[in-house]
Protein backbone atom coordinates (compact mmCIF):
# COMPACT_ATOMS: atom_id res chain seq x y z
CA UNK A 1 0.00 0.00 0.00
CA UNK A 2 2.99 2.30 0.52
CA UNK A 3 3.79 2.14 -3.19
CA UNK A 4 0.15 2.91 -3.98
CA UNK A 5 0.16 5.93 -1.70
CA UNK A 6 3.41 7.19 -3.24
CA UNK A 7 1.76 7.17 -6.69
CA UNK A 8 -1.34 9.01 -5.48
CA UNK A 9 0.45 11.39 -3.10
CA UNK A 10 1.57 14.07 -5.63
CA UNK A 11 -1.97 14.36 -7.03
CA UNK A 12 -3.71 14.68 -3.67
CA UNK A 13 -0.87 16.84 -2.27
CA UNK A 14 -1.58 19.43 -4.97
CA UNK A 15 -5.29 19.28 -4.16
CA UNK A 16 -4.47 19.68 -0.45
CA UNK A 17 -2.21 22.64 -1.27
CA UNK A 18 -5.12 24.45 -2.89
CA UNK A 19 -7.44 23.51 -0.01
CA UNK A 20 -5.02 24.75 2.68
CA UNK A 21 -4.18 27.89 0.70
CA UNK A 22 -7.86 28.84 0.70
CA UNK A 23 -8.46 27.98 4.36
CA UNK A 24 -5.37 29.94 5.50
CA UNK A 25 -6.30 32.87 3.22
CA UNK A 26 -3.03 32.67 1.29
CA UNK A 27 -5.31 32.74 -1.75
CA UNK A 28 -8.50 34.77 -1.54
CA UNK A 29 -12.16 33.99 -2.27
CA UNK A 30 -11.83 34.86 -5.95
CA UNK A 31 -8.82 32.55 -6.49
CA UNK A 32 -10.88 29.40 -7.03
CA UNK A 33 -12.96 31.06 -9.74
CA UNK A 34 -10.05 32.79 -11.47
CA UNK A 35 -7.70 29.79 -11.49
CA UNK A 36 -10.55 27.60 -12.68
CA UNK A 37 -11.16 30.02 -15.55
CA UNK A 38 -7.47 29.84 -16.45
CA UNK A 39 -7.66 26.04 -16.59
CA UNK A 40 -10.97 25.89 -18.47
CA UNK A 41 -10.32 28.67 -20.99
CA UNK A 42 -6.55 28.36 -21.57
CA UNK A 43 -4.51 25.51 -20.09
CA UNK A 44 -6.77 22.48 -20.47
CA UNK A 45 -7.96 23.40 -24.00
CA UNK A 46 -4.29 23.81 -24.98
CA UNK A 47 -3.51 20.36 -23.57
CA UNK A 48 -6.48 18.74 -25.30
CA UNK A 49 -5.65 20.48 -28.60
CA UNK A 50 -1.95 19.49 -28.33
CA UNK A 51 -2.73 15.82 -27.79
CA UNK A 52 -5.51 15.52 -30.37
CA UNK A 53 -3.74 17.64 -33.00
CA UNK A 54 -0.62 15.45 -32.81
CA UNK A 55 -2.47 12.13 -32.82
CA UNK A 56 -3.02 10.33 -36.09
CA UNK A 57 -6.52 9.05 -36.81
CA UNK A 58 -5.59 5.42 -36.19
CA UNK A 59 -4.19 6.30 -32.75
CA UNK A 60 -7.00 8.64 -31.73
CA UNK A 61 -9.92 6.52 -32.88
CA UNK A 62 -9.50 3.46 -30.70
CA UNK A 63 -13.03 2.28 -31.31
CA UNK A 64 -13.22 -0.37 -28.57
CA UNK A 65 -11.99 2.12 -25.96
CA UNK A 66 -14.37 4.81 -27.23
CA UNK A 67 -17.32 2.42 -27.24
CA UNK A 68 -16.57 1.15 -23.72
CA UNK A 69 -16.22 4.64 -22.25
CA UNK A 70 -19.19 6.13 -24.10
CA UNK A 71 -21.51 3.26 -23.14
CA UNK A 72 -20.30 3.21 -19.54
CA UNK A 73 -20.64 6.98 -19.07
CA UNK A 74 -24.00 7.44 -20.79
CA UNK A 75 -25.53 4.35 -19.18
CA UNK A 76 -24.79 5.77 -15.71
CA UNK A 77 -25.97 9.24 -16.78
CA UNK A 78 -29.31 7.95 -18.09
CA UNK A 79 -29.83 5.64 -15.12
CA UNK A 80 -29.47 8.51 -12.65
CA UNK A 81 -31.49 10.84 -14.90
CA UNK A 82 -34.51 8.52 -14.82
CA UNK A 83 -34.09 7.95 -11.07
CA UNK A 84 -34.04 11.69 -10.27
CA UNK A 85 -36.97 12.44 -12.58
CA UNK A 86 -38.98 9.68 -10.86
CA UNK A 87 -38.17 11.43 -7.58
CA UNK A 88 -39.88 14.56 -8.90
CA UNK A 89 -36.88 16.58 -10.07
CA UNK A 90 -37.11 18.71 -13.21
CA UNK A 91 -35.10 17.81 -16.31
CA UNK A 92 -32.51 20.56 -15.67
CA UNK A 93 -31.85 19.55 -12.04
CA UNK A 94 -31.89 15.83 -12.90
CA UNK A 95 -29.37 16.41 -15.69
CA UNK A 96 -26.93 18.14 -13.31
CA UNK A 97 -27.24 15.30 -10.77
CA UNK A 98 -26.70 12.78 -13.58
CA UNK A 99 -23.52 14.62 -14.51
CA UNK A 100 -22.35 14.42 -10.91
CA UNK A 101 -22.68 10.62 -11.03
CA UNK A 102 -20.97 10.10 -14.40
CA UNK A 103 -18.61 13.06 -15.00
CA UNK A 104 -15.17 11.59 -14.29
CA UNK A 105 -12.44 14.07 -13.36
CA UNK A 106 -10.31 13.13 -16.35
CA UNK A 107 -8.91 16.63 -16.88
CA UNK A 108 -8.00 17.56 -13.29
CA UNK A 109 -6.88 14.17 -11.95
CA UNK A 110 -6.88 11.80 -14.93
CA UNK A 111 -3.89 13.19 -16.82
CA UNK A 112 -1.44 13.41 -13.88
CA UNK A 113 -2.59 10.19 -12.18
CA UNK A 114 -2.58 7.95 -15.25
CA UNK A 115 0.74 9.39 -16.37
CA UNK A 116 2.20 8.41 -13.00
CA UNK A 117 0.75 4.90 -13.28
CA UNK A 118 0.99 4.06 -17.00
CA UNK A 119 3.44 6.65 -18.37
CA UNK A 120 3.12 8.46 -21.70
CA UNK A 121 1.04 5.60 -23.18
CA UNK A 122 -1.89 6.93 -21.13
CA UNK A 123 -2.01 10.34 -22.79
CA UNK A 124 -4.15 9.43 -25.80
CA UNK A 125 -6.66 7.23 -23.88
CA UNK A 126 -6.96 9.96 -21.23
CA UNK A 127 -7.48 12.56 -23.96
CA UNK A 128 -10.16 10.35 -25.55
CA UNK A 129 -11.92 9.95 -22.19
CA UNK A 130 -11.64 13.71 -21.61
CA UNK A 131 -13.18 14.44 -25.00
CA UNK A 132 -16.05 12.06 -24.24
CA UNK A 133 -16.61 13.65 -20.82
CA UNK A 134 -16.16 17.34 -21.63
CA UNK A 135 -17.55 17.26 -25.15
CA UNK A 136 -20.16 14.52 -25.50
CA UNK A 137 -21.40 14.11 -21.92
CA UNK A 138 -21.13 17.80 -21.02
CA UNK A 139 -22.66 18.80 -24.35
CA UNK A 140 -25.53 16.32 -23.91
CA UNK A 141 -26.28 17.71 -20.44
CA UNK A 142 -26.25 21.27 -21.80
CA UNK A 143 -28.68 20.24 -24.55
CA UNK A 144 -31.07 18.75 -21.97
CA UNK A 145 -30.81 21.77 -19.66
CA UNK A 146 -31.23 24.31 -22.45
CA UNK A 147 -34.18 22.33 -23.82
CA UNK A 148 -35.81 22.33 -20.39
CA UNK A 149 -35.20 26.05 -19.79
CA UNK A 150 -36.49 27.08 -23.23
CA UNK A 151 -39.31 24.57 -23.56
CA UNK A 152 -41.75 27.39 -24.34
CA UNK A 153 -39.78 28.74 -27.33
CA UNK A 154 -40.26 27.81 -30.95
CA UNK A 155 -38.15 24.81 -31.96
CA UNK A 156 -35.73 26.84 -34.14
CA UNK A 157 -35.04 29.36 -31.35
CA UNK A 158 -34.54 26.50 -28.88
CA UNK A 159 -32.11 24.79 -31.28
CA UNK A 160 -30.16 28.06 -31.75
CA UNK A 161 -29.77 28.55 -27.98
CA UNK A 162 -28.58 24.96 -27.55
CA UNK A 163 -26.09 25.26 -30.42
CA UNK A 164 -24.57 28.47 -29.08
CA UNK A 165 -24.33 27.14 -25.50
CA UNK A 166 -22.51 23.95 -26.56
CA UNK A 167 -19.98 25.40 -29.00
CA UNK A 168 -19.06 28.41 -26.86
CA UNK A 169 -17.47 25.96 -24.41
CA UNK A 170 -13.66 25.87 -25.00
CA UNK A 171 -13.45 22.28 -23.71
CA UNK A 172 -15.80 21.28 -26.52
CA UNK A 173 -14.22 23.43 -29.22
CA UNK A 174 -10.48 22.77 -28.53
CA UNK A 175 -10.42 18.96 -28.95
CA UNK A 176 -12.70 19.20 -31.98
CA UNK A 177 -10.29 21.71 -33.54
CA UNK A 178 -7.41 19.36 -32.71
CA UNK A 179 -9.17 16.42 -34.37
CA UNK A 180 -9.80 18.49 -37.50
CA UNK A 181 -6.15 19.64 -37.56
CA UNK A 182 -4.93 16.05 -37.10
CA UNK A 183 -6.75 15.12 -40.31
CA UNK A 184 -4.72 17.65 -42.31
CA UNK A 185 -1.17 17.06 -43.64
CA UNK A 186 0.17 20.10 -41.75
CA UNK A 187 2.23 20.41 -38.58
CA UNK A 188 2.19 23.24 -36.05
CA UNK A 189 4.85 25.96 -36.45
CA UNK A 190 7.60 25.52 -33.85
CA UNK A 191 6.88 28.82 -32.08
CA UNK A 192 3.15 28.06 -31.80
CA UNK A 193 3.90 24.51 -30.68
CA UNK A 194 6.19 25.79 -27.91
CA UNK A 195 3.53 28.28 -26.78
CA UNK A 196 0.87 25.55 -26.59
CA UNK A 197 3.25 23.18 -24.77
CA UNK A 198 4.04 25.78 -22.09
CA UNK A 199 0.36 26.49 -21.62
CA UNK A 200 -0.55 22.79 -21.62
CA UNK A 201 2.11 21.93 -19.01
CA UNK A 202 0.37 24.27 -16.58
CA UNK A 203 -2.93 22.41 -16.92
CA UNK A 204 -2.39 19.56 -14.46
CA UNK A 205 -0.83 21.42 -11.49
CA UNK A 206 -3.11 24.44 -11.90
CA UNK A 207 -6.16 22.22 -12.26
CA UNK A 208 -5.36 20.20 -9.15
CA UNK A 209 -4.74 23.31 -7.03
CA UNK A 210 -7.93 24.83 -8.47
CA UNK A 211 -9.82 21.71 -7.42
CA UNK A 212 -8.49 22.09 -3.87
CA UNK A 213 -9.57 25.73 -3.80
CA UNK A 214 -13.01 24.74 -5.07
CA UNK A 215 -13.42 22.01 -2.44
CA UNK A 216 -12.46 24.42 0.35
CA UNK A 217 -14.92 27.00 -0.95
CA UNK A 218 -17.68 24.39 -1.30
CA UNK A 219 -17.15 23.04 2.22
CA UNK A 220 -17.39 26.57 3.63
CA UNK A 221 -20.77 27.02 1.94
CA UNK A 222 -22.29 23.77 3.16
CA UNK A 223 -23.33 24.74 6.68
CA UNK A 224 -27.07 24.41 6.04
CA UNK A 225 -29.22 21.63 4.57
CA UNK A 226 -26.25 19.24 4.81
CA UNK A 227 -28.28 16.38 6.30
CA UNK A 228 -30.98 16.90 3.67
CA UNK A 229 -28.66 16.43 0.71
CA UNK A 230 -26.19 13.95 2.23
CA UNK A 231 -28.20 10.84 1.30
CA UNK A 232 -28.46 11.86 -2.34
CA UNK A 233 -24.80 12.90 -2.47
CA UNK A 234 -23.68 9.55 -1.01
CA UNK A 235 -25.78 7.67 -3.59
CA UNK A 236 -24.27 9.70 -6.44
CA UNK A 237 -20.77 9.22 -5.01
CA UNK A 238 -21.15 5.43 -4.75
CA UNK A 239 -22.56 5.35 -8.28
CA UNK A 240 -19.53 7.27 -9.53
CA UNK A 241 -16.82 5.40 -7.62
CA UNK A 242 -18.25 1.86 -7.73
CA UNK A 243 -20.97 1.36 -10.36
CA UNK A 244 -19.30 3.23 -13.22
CA UNK A 245 -15.87 1.49 -13.00
CA UNK A 246 -17.55 -1.90 -12.51
CA UNK A 247 -19.69 -1.34 -15.61
CA UNK A 248 -16.72 -0.09 -17.67
CA UNK A 249 -14.57 -3.00 -16.42
CA UNK A 250 -17.24 -5.53 -17.42
CA UNK A 251 -17.53 -3.94 -20.87
CA UNK A 252 -13.75 -3.70 -21.35
CA UNK A 253 -12.76 -7.17 -20.17
CA UNK A 254 -15.78 -9.33 -21.02
CA UNK A 255 -17.81 -7.65 -23.78
CA UNK A 256 -15.10 -6.03 -25.93
CA UNK A 257 -12.17 -8.20 -24.72
CA UNK A 258 -9.75 -5.26 -24.83
CA UNK A 259 -6.00 -5.48 -24.39
CA UNK A 260 -5.31 -5.66 -20.63
CA UNK A 261 -3.41 -2.38 -20.13
CA UNK A 262 -5.89 -0.37 -22.22
CA UNK A 263 -8.81 -1.96 -20.35
CA UNK A 264 -7.14 -1.05 -17.05
CA UNK A 265 -6.81 2.55 -18.21
CA UNK A 266 -10.54 2.64 -18.99
CA UNK A 267 -11.36 1.31 -15.52
CA UNK A 268 -9.05 3.82 -13.81
CA UNK A 269 -10.56 6.68 -15.78
CA UNK A 270 -14.09 5.54 -14.88
CA UNK A 271 -13.07 5.22 -11.20
CA UNK A 272 -11.96 8.86 -10.97
CA UNK A 273 -13.99 11.13 -8.68
CA UNK A 274 -16.56 13.63 -9.93
CA UNK A 275 -15.05 16.67 -11.63
CA UNK A 276 -16.06 20.26 -11.06
CA UNK A 277 -17.93 20.48 -14.36
CA UNK A 278 -21.36 19.60 -12.90
CA UNK A 279 -20.90 22.16 -10.10
CA UNK A 280 -19.92 24.85 -12.61
CA UNK A 281 -22.94 23.91 -14.73
CA UNK A 282 -25.23 24.26 -11.70
CA UNK A 283 -23.71 27.64 -10.84
CA UNK A 284 -23.90 28.85 -14.45
CA UNK A 285 -27.59 27.98 -14.76
CA UNK A 286 -28.32 29.16 -11.19
CA UNK A 287 -29.56 25.74 -10.05
CA UNK A 288 -29.17 24.32 -6.54
CA UNK A 289 -25.51 23.26 -6.44
CA UNK A 290 -25.39 21.85 -2.92
CA UNK A 291 -25.88 18.18 -3.87
CA UNK A 292 -23.32 18.49 -6.66
CA UNK A 293 -20.76 20.23 -4.45
CA UNK A 294 -21.18 17.60 -1.75
CA UNK A 295 -20.77 14.82 -4.35
CA UNK A 296 -17.53 16.35 -5.64
CA UNK A 297 -16.23 16.68 -2.09
CA UNK A 298 -17.19 13.15 -0.99
CA UNK A 299 -16.07 11.42 -4.18
CA UNK A 300 -12.69 13.18 -4.17
CA UNK A 301 -11.96 12.19 -0.57
CA UNK A 302 -13.25 8.61 -0.92
CA UNK A 303 -11.45 8.08 -4.23
CA UNK A 304 -8.18 8.01 -2.30
CA UNK A 305 -9.41 4.68 -0.88
CA UNK A 306 -11.01 3.28 -4.05
CA UNK A 307 -8.11 4.27 -6.33
CA UNK A 308 -5.63 2.84 -3.81
CA UNK A 309 -7.51 -0.48 -3.88
CA UNK A 310 -7.44 -0.47 -7.68
CA UNK A 311 -3.71 0.24 -7.74
CA UNK A 312 -3.03 -2.41 -5.13
CA UNK A 313 -4.87 -5.22 -6.92
CA UNK A 314 -4.07 -4.34 -10.52
CA UNK A 315 -0.35 -3.79 -9.77
CA UNK A 316 0.36 -1.95 -13.06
Amino acid sequence: MLATFSILFPVFALIATGYISYKTKILGPASATELSRFVIWLALPALLFEITAKSDWDTLFQMDFIAVYVIGSFAVFLLVLFWRIRQGKGLAEASIDSMAASYANTGYIGFPLLYLVFGSASEVPTAIASIIVVSLLFGFAIILIESALHAGLAWHLRALNVFKAVFKNPLVFAPMAGIVFAATPYTLPESLDTFLKLLAQAASPAALISLGLFLAHASAQQTQRLAEVRSTAITLTMTKLLLQPLLVGWLAFYVFDMQTELAMMAVFLAALPTGTGPYMLAEFYKRDALVTAQTVLLSTVLSLVTLSILLHYFKP
